[in-house]
């Protein structure tokens, strides 16, 4: 079973369960009234909507981003030794990667709110003022507003490298911008997902028909764990409906080996899900899906 949203033909949305099969509402307007609950709770209201004889066939309606209300996604970044170690080649200031990689603070960063978060099928955005973007493919956590891990998405934290490299202060430039944070539709609970830690990632950007660059990656790489990561992200900062955390990413194409619009992007991670998406730079009409 999967937590997933999803919009009827008279426009009204749902939230409820999709089993690969059908769909079963649950007793929740929102998925951010979903995250103001106790794990415990939403395991229950699952089990519940699990035995209902009321289904839905999912033909009949359109999946949504998982996200909705006031929930947010943050990142994390240089999570992974090959992140690390790219970071430091593509920028001129390698002293603050290797640093932050080893510190007892992670670097966490705001990625995007609810609304201007795309998903599966959905165009990716490229910002036209720079000349070399990249597909960063993550485990992403879904947080409750208790910092208890409700599920698993998979996340393309977008990226626009070359302009970070110019300088880490242009940070938020690199990471927010229209079409630069795409989710999958369906949040995996967490408790069915079986060793976490050790989850592979793999990743796939088409030109054409051309696979033009394919890189893979294991959560076992990463430098820290998730409650550490969960941790640092509730000390400052409060969600009430919850929060989405993508873990950072250990594949990384080659410096000037960036996307170009029309490259297709597809990503996996094992239990989790897949994400495909197809890049532009038309900010009219990126702007036009975020409206």
């Amino acid at each position: 079973m999967e937590l997933v949203r999803w919009r009827r033909p008279d426009g009204t949305t749902k939230v409820g369960l999709h089993d690969g099969e059908h769909l079963r509402e649950l007793p929740f307007p929102t998925m951010a009234e979903v995250l103001q609950h106790r794990v415990a709770d939403i395991r229950q209201a699952i089990d519940d909507a699990a035995s209902s004889e009321h289904r839905l066939d999912p033909g009949e309606v359109e999946l949504l981003v998982p996200i909705d209300g006031r929930t947010e996604v943050w990142g994390a970044g240089v999570t992974y030794q090959h992140s690390r170690t790219a970071r430091a080649e593509e920028s001129g200031f390698e002293k603050v990667y290797l640093e932050v990689y080893d510190a007892d603070r992670p670097e966490l960063f705001f990625k995007s709110a609810a609304w201007r978060v795309l998903t599966d099928g959905d165009p990716g955005g490229l910002r036209p003022d720079c000349t070399d973007s990249v597909c960063e493919p993550e485990l992403a956590l879904v947080l409750n507003r208790h910092a208890e891990i409700v599920g698993a998405l998979v996340c393309n934290d977008l990226t626009a490298r070359s302009i970070e490299a110019v300088n880490p202060i242009y940070l938020p430039q690199a990471k927010v911008f229209p079409g630069s944070c795409l989710l999958s539709t369906s949040i995996v609970p967490w408790w069915t997902i079986r060793n976490p830690e050790d989850l592979l990632i793999t990743m796939t950007v088409y030109r054409g028909r051309e696979a033009v660059f394919s890189g893979e990656a294991t959560t076992s790489c990463m430098r820290r764990g998730y409650d550490e990561l969960v941790h640092w992200l509730f000390q400052g900062e409060q969600f009430p409906d919850g929060v989405v955390l993508s873990t950072g990413t250990g594949i990384v194409p080659p410096l000037g080996q960036g996307l170009r619009p029309g490259d297709r992007a597809t990503i996996t991670i094992d239990q989790v899900g897949a994400l495909s998406n197809v890049m532009t730079d038309d900010r009219g009409m990126l702007e036009g899906l975020l409206t």
